[in-house]
């Protein structure tokens, strides 16, 4: 339980209360306010699989969750109240939960190094009828549903997060790249990782002028002019790759206009099937057999995205409000850093048993708090568990 009660401090009732106080969250309710709706979305996504309203509003009469919220009855209340409580209440107070959440886990570490960012995005769709935001891809029974990008920077754990639904950001050269240009946890000594999702030479003038060190692939054939040669004297093996050339070069843009900086190519050619790959990057000091893999851990945030999908629900939506929708986002990460933390403490390896297994330890912590609570108080037990079954 030392491990659970280490991570549950990362949102203790204080800060919940200091954040509650800060951002208004309940400034027009009295029973559903913002600590209630925290603890409730997080109990739900971490014990529930297939998380829903009607969930939530058996969660909140249980016993368990009565002595997990530790505050007064709420006394009963439908899955609709619910409903309407997230699709009316200040997502700021998440977001700012979720922001002190990484803040912690970083000091946690004990050091501020340097660090890997993969950037990518996630798309959930639902028909036009249901969703009240979002946008539409053109043609078709496309045009019949709308869209919701999810743009996440993702370390050991999602350290940033980023909602769009206009229409704009159907392009990933839009969404990704002002989620890592307007990221304020990055440093010059981070290492921004994408796919090929940004394309615009722009974008990589953009990135290099904010002195923001990225590492991504493009196509093979760019039109590009050399400004400094190959410098492998001989190719470099990897136990996936021949990495065959190392130069920097200039490209061109759609104009036919050349890109301010010049920018590192390297390529390399697949063991398995000859398939050539080129990575681009505009950091010097990084040898050519580390770039490539450092890439390859990009694909640590697409596990990241299923863990969430099949794990947290993240793909159904609560509420399709923008309000509801963020809400649900920030939690959903901050429960995600608590089980990424607790996986990595605990030595486990998978997710599915990962989630359960936290489960049990925050029932197992509820419990030794409700014992030392009421002091070993038979009625006064019964009391808090029984706070809302009436």
């Amino acid at each position: 339980m030392e491990v659970i009660s280490k991570l549950l401090s990362f949102v203790s009732d204080d800060l919940l209360e200091q954040l509650a106080i800060s951002t208004e969250v309940n400034k027009f309710s009295k029973k559903l306010q913002g600590e209630l709706m925290f603890k409730l979305l997080l109990y739900c996504i971490v014990t529930e699989k297939d998380n829903s309203l009607r969930g939530m509003q058996s969660a909140l009469e249980s016993a368990v969750f009565s002595a997990f919220k530790t505050k007064s009855s709420t006394g009963r209340i439908s899955h609709s109240a619910i409903s309407d409580r997230l699709t009316n209440i200040k997502s700021s107070f998440f977001e700012e939960i979720f922001n002190s959440c990484v803040a912690s886990y970083k000091k946690s570490l004990g050091k501020d190094e340097e660090k890997v960012i993969r950037f990518d995005s996630t798309i959930v769709s639902l028909s036009g009828k249901l969703l009240h935001t979002g946008y539409h891809l053109k043609g078709g029974d496309a045009e019949n549903y709308k869209l919701l990008k999810f743009t996440i920077g993702f370390t050991n754990i999602p350290e940033a997060v980023y909602f769009y639904k206009d229409q704009k950001y159907n392009s990933e050269n839009v969404a990704l790249s002002e989620s890592i240009l307007g990221y304020r946890g990055n440093n010059k000594a981070d290492v921004n990782v994408f796919d090929r999702g940004i394309t615009s030479r722009d974008n990589y003038d953009k990135l290099t002028a904010a002195k923001i060190k990225f590492i991504s692939r493009i196509n093979n054939e760019p039109k590009l002019t050399e400004y400094k040669a190959n410098t492998l004297t001989k190719k470099i093996d990897t136990p996936t790759l021949q990495i065959i050339s190392d130069r920097w070069v200039y490209l061109y843009t759609m104009r036919k206009s050349r890109t301010q900086y010049p920018l590192r190519m390297i390529r390399a050619v697949k063991k398995s099937d000859g398939e050539h790959i080129t990575f681009l990057t505009n950091i010097e000091e990084i040898k050519p057999k580390e770039i490539t893999e450092i890439y390859k851990s990009r694909w640590d945030i697409e596990i990241f995205f299923k863990f969430i999908k099949q794990h947290l629900n993240f793909s159904h939506l609560l509420n399709r409000s923008e309000n509801g929708i963020k809400s649900v986002l920030y939690v959903t990460m901050t429960a995600a850093i608590l089980l990424l933390q607790y996986r990595k403490q605990k030595k486990l390896k998978g997710f599915k048993i990962v989630r359960q297994k936290f489960a049990q330890d925050l029932e197992r912590n509820i419990i030794y708090n409700i014992v030392i609570i009421c002091g070993g108080d038979r009625v006064k037990a019964k009391k808090l568990l029984y706070l809302n079954s009436s």
